[in-house]
């Protein structure tokens, strides 16, 4: 996958470098001065010039104020992004607990009149299909992701899947309609993705099995060897008892 710059990298690029190189003009401006005036002694001439150098100062005046403008701008654009990362966190959160308890669906008026079974496991896949079409859409609002991106995600995930598919049939109408700004270029991806997919006759992807985890062999009980030596320890202590008794025996049988 091709990594595409974002357009505000460009625009900031270009900004830095026409301010570096007025900046540096103004700079090299006395020098210039001061090289015309030993060729000539023309004050007048050189006056012209200083005025010139003012209106420099000026235009660098206006370029400043231009950049913080536009710092202004992009200040503002970060807060609202800042909102909506809020915002859908919070959806994100009361979605999951729809997930973790289907009575809370219930709660909502689940399935919100939409072409969608009332079963849990519909509704499931249709919440979980949404917080990831949610992510990507607000990725691709904020400039994160690419067109050709957003492409990839739709047609070798999303609609691969027969929840991704009913998902887009329930709601893309909708999206398309109440969206706007590149939100709504996002959802026409998406929408021409879906055809694309419907028209090849790409099947959808196997249900994936479900399987336990993968069993690990019992490990062998580790032997303590302190019981072990003193089991040792005694065993030779009563050998030689035994072998001391019966030396000490025969000597008393001796007369």
């Amino acid at each position: 996958m091709r990594f595409v710059l974002p357009r505000r990298f460009f625009l900031v690029a270009a900004i830095v470098g026409g301010l570096t190189v007025t900046i540096g003009l103004i700079l090299l401006s006395p020098f210039a001065l001061a090289e015309l005036a030993h060729f000539r002694t023309d004050w007048s001439r050189l006056s012209n010039i200083g005025q010139t150098y003012g209106a420099a100062s000026a235009i660098v005046s206006s370029l400043a104020l231009g950049g913080v403008v536009i710092s202004l701008l992009y200040q503002a654009r970060d807060s609202r992004n800042a909102l909506e990362q809020a915002t859908r966190t919070l959806q994100f959160e009361l979605i999951r607990m729809e997930l973790q308890d289907s009575s809370l669906m219930t709660a909502m008026g689940a399935p919100w009149d939409l072409p969608i079974p009332s079963d849990s496991t519909f509704l499931r896949e249709y919440l979980y299909v949404q917080m990831w079409v949610s992510f990507w859409g607000g990725n691709y609002a904020a400039g994160e992701l690419s067109e050709a991106t957003v492409r990839h995600f739709a047609a070798h995930e999303l609609f691969r899947s027969q929840a991704g598919r009913s998902y887009w049939t329930a709601v893309g109408k909708l999206q398309l309609s109440h969206s706007k700004g590149r939100l709504n270029k996002f959802f026409h991806l998406l929408e021409d993705e879906y055809k694309k997919a419907v028209a090849s006759g790409v099947p959808v992807v196997n249900t994936v099995k479900k399987t336990g985890p993968p069993t690990r062999p019992q490990a062998t009980p580790a032997i303590n060897p302190r019981p072990l030596r003193r089991l040792c320890m005694v065993a030779g202590a009563a050998a030689l008892g035994a072998l001391a008794g019966s030396f000490w025996r025969r000597r008393s049988q001796q007369p």
